[in-house]
This record gives structure tokens, sequence and C-alpha cells, in this order.
């Protein structure tokens, strides 16, 4: 006859050599994936921080490049005199 504690916690009984081979096989695994995502978490941080930085120079760029072909446009009206398209008459 058996007891009432034996069905109660299964899990108590002895695991099989090979068995707890397996669970620490698992364990180390886990470990290597949580640290691999760690991993990708900070770069991805860091990725994240780069572009944002890339983005602001992308922005200050246009803006000069803006300001420096307004300029160019100024000084371009500036040397035809009004009306002029810039072409000599034969």
């Amino acid at each position: 006859m058996t007891t009432s504690s034996e069905h109660a916690n299964p899990s108590a009984q002895a695991e099989p050599a090979g068995l707890n081979l397996q669970t620490d096989e698992a364990r180390a695994t886990v470990a290597e994936i949580k640290a691999g995502n760690e991993a990708l978490k900070e770069a991805d941080l860091a990725a994240e921080a780069q572009a944002e930085v890339a983005t602001e120079q992308a922005k200050q760029l246009a803006q000069v490049t803006e300001e420096v072909l307004e300029e160019l446009k100024e000084m371009k009206e500036g040397a035809n005199p009004a009306g002029s398209t810039g072409t000599k008459a034969p």
C-alpha cells in the first residue's frame, strides 16, 4: 500500500543521472542566451544613440547646404543685372 506522501511529491524521488546532466546543460544554455540577449540590448542602445547623432549631423549638413545654395543664388543674381539671362547677344 502506498502512502499519500509518496503520491503528493513525485519530484522528491531521485533524478536519473542523465536527466540531471540535461538539466545542467539546459541551465547553462539559458544562461548563455540571457547573456547574449543582454549584449544585444546594449548593442541596440549604442546603435540607437549613434543613429540619433547621425540624424542630427544630417540635419545640420542639410541646413548648411541650404544656406550655401541660397548664398550662391544671391551671388549669381548679384552678378547678373536684372532681366539679364546671362547670355551674350550675337
